[in-house]
C-alpha cells in the first residue's frame, strides 16, 4: 500500500498580503518547511505539490535546491483549496491504486511533525480516514450579522480541526466527485467525506501545528522552532 502526500500551496495570500507559502522562516520558505515533513517520514513514499500556475518554475527550483527527491509532480492548483485538491486527487486516481493511502495538506502549517504523520496514516490504514486537531479551550457563542449574542455552544466535543487528513484514495476521490456534482464547497477534506457517510478518526495535533494566517503567527512558528531546537526535538 503506498502513501501519498499532497501539498496545497496555491493560495494567493490575499488574506495575509501576499502569497505566504514562499515567505521566509528561519531561514527557509515556509513550502519547504512543509515539504521536508513529508520528505523525512519514513511511511510517505511521495508527495505532490500544488502551487499557482506562476510559480511552477519556481517551486520546481526549491524542490531541487533543498534536494526534495519525494516530491515527483507540481501540479497547477486551482481558485479555491477545494479546486487545488482536486487536481491532485485526479491525478492520483488515474495512475494508483484506489486503496492507497493520501495526506492532504496545507502548506501554510509549516511545523507539521513526522510522529503526527506516521500516526495519522496508521489510522487511516485501518479505519479509512483520520484527520488531526485540537479539542477547543475557548467559549463559543452564535453571533448574529448585527454582532449580538444568540445563542452559546457547547464546547465538551467540538474539535478544530488541523491537517493532515488522511484518507484512502478511493474514499477521498468520490467525496470530491460528489461536491462537485452537488456544488457544495468545504472548508477542509472531511468535510466532504462526511457527507459520504464514512466514520472518521479524530486525531489530537500538537499546539506547534499551527496555521499560518497572519504576521503574528510567523512569529509564533519562529518561537516553536528554536525552542524545538533547543529541546533536541526534530520538528
Amino acid at each position: 500500500m503506498t502513501v501519498h502526500a499532497i501539498v496545497l500551496a496555491a493560495g494567493s495570500g490575499q488574506r495575509f498580503g501576499g502569497k505566504k507559502q514562499f515567505l521566509d522562516l528561519a531561514g527557509k520558505p515556509i513550502l519547504v518547511h512543509s515539504l521536508v515533513s513529508f520528505q523525512e517520514a519514513a511511511c510517505v513514499d511521495d508527495v505532490y505539490c500544488v502551487i499557482p500556475k506562476e510559480d511552477q518554475r519556481f517551486t520546481e527550483d526549491l524542490i531541487s535546491e533543498y534536494c526534495l527527491s519525494k516530491v515527483k509532480k507540481v501540479l497547477v492548483g486551482g481558485k479555491e483549496r477545494q479546486d487545488s485538491a482536486a487536481a491532485a486527487i485526479n491525478y492520483l486516481e488515474n495512475k494508483q491504486s484506489p486503496d492507497n493511502i493520501v495526506l492532504v495538506h496545507d502548506a501554510a502549517r509549516p511545523l507539521l511533525t513526522t510522529t503526527l504523520i506516521s500516526i495519522l496514516v496508521q489510522q487511516a490504514k485501518v479505519s479509512g480516514g483520520a484527520v488531526a486537531g485540537r479539542y477547543v479551550t475557548d467559549s463559543l457563542k452564535v453571533v448574529s450579522r448585527e454582532g449580538v449574542i444568540q445563542n452559546s455552544v457547547p464546547r465538551d466535543r467540538i474539535w478544530a480541526m488541523q491537517t493532515p487528513q488522511v484518507f484512502r484514495l478511493s474514499i477521498l476521490a468520490k467525496a470530491y466527485r460528489r461536491g462537485a456534482s452537488d456544488h457544495f464547497i468545504a472548508s477542509d477534506d472531511a468535510m466532504l467525506v462526511e457527507r459520504l457517510g464514512v466514520s472518521i478518526t479524530c486525531i489530537e495535533g500538537p499546539p506547534e501545528n499551527i496555521k499560518i494566517t497572519e504576521a503574528l503567527d510567523l512569529s509564533w512558528a519562529e518561537y516553536f522552532l528554536k525552542k524545538q531546537t533547543v529541546e533536541g526535538v526534530k520538528p
